[in-house]
């Protein structure tokens, strides 16, 4: 068993740029790929709401997302409750698992979502640790963030994104563990994880 893999999370970064959280287009881990977090900020803490990996630049992946949101193709959420730590979804958008919507839905309903989806770009907070690894270990790391997050229990477990796929360690890959540090406090994420 490996013991020497460090998460490192950088943060907070956001989509337009705000005070205490610079825009992800500006920040110098902008060309670097690895693990990034979708966050909100409560009194307690950051309140992870998405995990994902890129092995392209998070500026590449993360430009993406946001065109993805702002075209309402992703869930978009109540931005009150949303900033309370709270999903109330008030838009399936097109990778819902149980509502699943179309592009041209996604594309007729853009106006009338435009305010909250707005207000969710400046809401949401992104943390980045650049990994140097193989695509596989990237993964198992996403996963292993994800799983720990959506078993976790009251609102840090009820506030992940539904309908994900990961791809977390099969039982023929040998373990690895990870030593996970953020100088922001991530809600769920244990500073150790066995992935």
């Amino acid at each position: 068993m490996t013991t020497d893999l460090i998460v490192a999370f950088e943060g907070p970064f956001s989509w337009p740029g705000s005070p205490g959280a610079p825009s992800i287009f500006e920040a110098e881990l902008r060309r670097t790929s690895g693990i990034y977090l979708w966050t909100v900020l409560l009194a307690q803490g950051y309140l992870v709401y998405y995990v994902g990996e890129t092995g392209r630049s998070f500026e590449a992946r993360l430009l993406e997302h946001y065109c993805e949101h702002a075209s309402g193709m992703y869930h978009v959420n109540s931005p009150e409750e949303f900033a309370r730590g709270e999903r109330v979804v008030i838009w399936p958008g097109r990778y819902d698992p149980t509502m699943k919507k179309s592009a041209k839905e996604c594309i007729l309903e853009c106006s009338r979502l435009g305010e909250p989806i707005t207000k969710l770009a400046y809401i949401y907070r992104f943390f980045l640790a650049p990994l140097s690894c193989e695509t596989r270990i990237r993964r198992r790391i996403e996963a292993a963030i994800a799983n720990t997050l959506y078993a976790a229990p009251s609102s840090v477990g009820l506030f992940q994104e539904t309908g994900i796929r990961y791809h977390p360690r099969t039982q023929e890959e040998t373990a690895i563990i990870c030593r996970v540090s953020s100088s922001m406090p991530l809600l769920g994420i244990p500073e150790r994880l066995l992935v």
